[in-house]
């Protein structure tokens, strides 16, 4: 085979490969939106909970007795409670914050680009929304349930169940 020919196939191969790359990236990974409002989301707890899982690791890596997991599981269970309380205390912060956030930079535009905001919160709430129910429709798939409450249904950690993003002069929407 000449040396051309050899050459050509290699990056031939190559090139192919990098499509291959492309392809199963571009499908992992979410679109790219200019302008889109993102809104923090709380990181997912575990399925079955921080108390309950670092008991089970304890016993498994410690070999604890029933006596000391009795014990030992009530300080878990607090732990795990406060760590939740953490998480939606910070979850609701960062939406107060950015609710600012949107109201400033809502007065600083022309009707029309406020218009167009208002349209890009809404798309970007969708999204999060699809997100959401995608992950507990997995989560219903492999049994899982949530810890307290209603299976699958998160608390609306958004004070006094107001829409991110919505300001007082900002037409209402339904946000689920």
């Amino acid at each position: 085979m000449s040396r051309t020919l050899k050459l050509s196939l290699i990056c031939a191969g190559i090139f192919a490969c990098g499509v291959v790359v492309g392809v199963v990236g571009a499908r992992r990974l979410p679109p790219l939106r200019a302008h889109a409002v993102v809104a923090p989301q709380p990181p997912p707890p575990p399925s079955d909970g921080f108390g309950p899982q670092q008991l089970r690791r304890f016993s498994t890596e410690l070999g604890l007795t029933e006596e000391q997991r009795a014990a030992i599981a009530p300080i878990m269970e607090k732990t795990g409670e406060e760590l939740r309380q953490l998480r939606r205390e910070g979850f609701r912060q960062t939406t107060v914050i950015i609710e600012a956030m949107e109201a400033a930079v809502s007065e600083l535009l022309t009707p029309a680009q406020r218009e167009k905001l208002v349209v890009l919160q809404a798309e970007q709430r969708a999204r999060m929304r699809a997100k959401m129910e995608e992950r507990l429709r997995r989560r219903g798939e492999n049994g899982e349930r949530r810890e307290g409450g209603e299976p699958g249904r998160r608390p609306d950690p958004r004070p006094e169940g107001g829409a991110p993003g919505s300001s007082p002069g900002a037409p209402a929407e339904d946000s689920h």
